[in-house]
């Protein structure tokens, strides 16, 4: 009999990022975590196994979606607990519109049973050791093959007026039918959804928010919004620490011209580090080896969610002017944002508030303590993180697209960096990486030619002599400048060190020191590149 079980489900990051609103992105990272959690809970309590990672603590949120359990957890068991709280998420959230808004003609249910029975893949393996288990679940999803029901579309904006969540929506062929009159039934729908909420919570301007009443959220769009109703979200089992309530005021970058900072994280070789950490004694049988193993790997998996809740939290959340979305311990995406600072009236049932912007600067000044704050977990990892600064007219979809993307091109340069991505309003961006020891010191040791700290220069410099191809194939051209804009730091780093150059690591493949180049290539090109990026992007987080 097989003495590990490894269980994971997909799709987790195109579920996350599929959402308009930040609301969304709360209701999509709680339900994964209860989906996680409740097969925790149920290995450990009907079936007597013991979870090895994630460590089971006080709080659900950020539970990692790959469990590793010791015990033969049967796939049919672990199956049947996957549907059933999937199941109950979809038909609680049903339910209570259906009990809410009493008035309609429902012929829907069809429609939420396909989804209640094909909108996620489960993965189960098993082996010998965790290390095996772990590696067959990985092959596991190599070979995939999702069942879906992927004709209407994760979301109506997407795909159409048929995938839109309405009590009449089988009715409606949009081959034949006409839009125009049934568009006036779903603003109806949405408007006494609206109403409702807005009773719920004694507000007299509707539910400020949680469904506007010109929207047309597909199914399951619809139940992430729901989940974060404290009414609906007690019905499931959802525990949420820090309610998401109708004054929780989300993102709305558009109207109010707001730019914000996005980042997602991600620990660096994970798994090489965990092996290693197993691996450093040698016992005289297997079952002992096991039971060290498992020690380390529950005392590494606890160390980790405990920094994610605690350390983590604090450091994004500092001020009121971030939020964590979701923190799996190692696996992370937050958001910066401006707030509300000073009341200035009470003429109404709101109060209203004078907003002060928060900058590229400051989201940046607080990636400068990040280095510190991921320490607090004790274990020798690093971790890559890539930081989007998105102006207001990019849908949030994209942005999270962008922020994954920057997030790769932060292990791609090398890991044990920070890529900063500037993310404009045509879906352009510019792109800069750099290892957290030289972060501060960069951006702090910046000198223009009047010995103060403005970016436009070192970016006209940089704009007029690549005009005149003065750095095609002339590494000494970026080398020069660096020394111009940069002259303390230069004589500490100068382009022979390969310490600042390159990563060094050691025999273990453990890292030792991360370059600005991170692998190396071609010493001129490669600092021209990289030092043209910094220029860019410097000139728009100080512009």
């Amino acid at each position: 009999m097989s003495k590990y079980t490894a269980i994971t489900f997909a799709p987790v990051q195109g579920f996350i990022e599929k959402s308009r609103k930040l609301r969304d992105l709360y209701g999509s990272s709680y339900i994964l975590s209860h989906l996680a959690d409740r097969l925790c809970q149920e290995a450990t309590t009907k079936w007597g196994l013991r979870v090895i990672s994630p460590a089971l603590i006080n709080v659900t949120k950020g539970t990692p979606n790959t469990i590793m359990i010791r015990g033969n957890f049967q796939k049919t068991d672990a199956q049947d607990v996957f549907k059933k709280t999937w199941g109950n998420i979809v038909d609680e959230c049903r339910l209570w519109i259906e009990d809410q808004l009493k008035e309609w003609d429902y012929c829907w249910r069809e429609d939420w049973r396909q989804w209640h029975n094909y909108a996620w893949e489960f993965f189960w393996a098993q082996g010998e050791t965790a290390n095996e288990a772990r590696q067959n679940l990985v092959e596991l999803k190599r070979s995939r093959a999702w069942v879906g029901i992927n004709w209407k579309g994760e979301s109506s904006t997407l795909s159409g007026a048929d995938a839109i969540a309405y009590p009449t929506m089988p009715k409606f062929n949009p081959k034949s039918g006409s839009y125009q009159k049934e568009d006036e039934t779903i603003k109806q729908f949405y408007q006494a959804l609206d109403q409702k909420i807005g009773e719920m919570y004694q507000l007299s301007n509707g539910s400020r928010g949680i469904i506007e009443p010109t929207e047309q959220l597909s199914i399951p769009e619809l139940i992430k919004r729901l989940v974060t109703i404290e009414q609906v979200a007690n019905k499931i089992g959802i525990q949420f620490p820090d309610q998401v309530h109708p004054t929780y005021k989300d993102l709305n970058r558009l109207e109010q011209n707001e730019k914000t900072g996005w980042f997602m994280g991600d620990g660096d070789s994970f798994g090489n580090y965990l092996q290693s950490l197993t691996k450093k004694e040698e016992f005289p049988t297997k079952e002992e080896s096991n039971d060290y193993a498992d020690h380390k790997s529950q005392e590494f998996s606890l160390a980790m969610r405990n920094w994610a809740r605690d350390s983590f939290t604090d450091w994004v959340e500092e001020n009121g002017e971030g939020r964590v979305i979701y923190a799996g311990g190692d696996d992370f995406l937050g958001v910066f944002y401006q707030i509300p600072k000073t009341k200035i009236t009470t003429t109404n049932e709101e109060p209203q508030f004078e907003k002060l912007a928060l900058t590229a600067t400051q989201c940046l000044e607080r990636f400068y303590k990040f280095p510190t704050v991921w320490k607090e977990h004790k274990e020798e990892v690093t971790v890559s993180v890539g930081f989007v600064w998105a102006y207001p007219g990019v849908p949030q979809r994209d942005v999270l697209q962008h922020c994954r993307r920057a997030e790769k091109a932060a292990k791609d340069d090398g890991k044990d960096r920070i890529a900063i991505r500037i993310l404009f309003n045509s879906g352009n961006h510019l792109e800069w990486s750099c290892p957290w020891d030289y972060l501060k010191k960069i951006f702090t040791g910046y000198c223009d030619r009047s010995g103060g700290q403005n970016w436009t220069h070192l970016y006209n410099d940089i704009a007029v002599l690549k005009s005149r191809h003065a750095f095609d194939n002339q590494g000494a051209i970026a080398q020069a400048l660096w020394e111009i804009y940069f002259p303390e730091i230069a004589k500490d780093w100068n382009l022979g060190n390969d310490k600042f150059l390159w990563n060094i690591d050691d025999d273990n493949k453990q890292r030792q020191s991360s370059g600005i180049l991170g692998k190396q290539e071609t010493l001129s090109q490669s600092f021209t590149d990289w030092f043209i990026n910094l220029a860019k992007v410097g000139f728009h987080l100080y512009v």
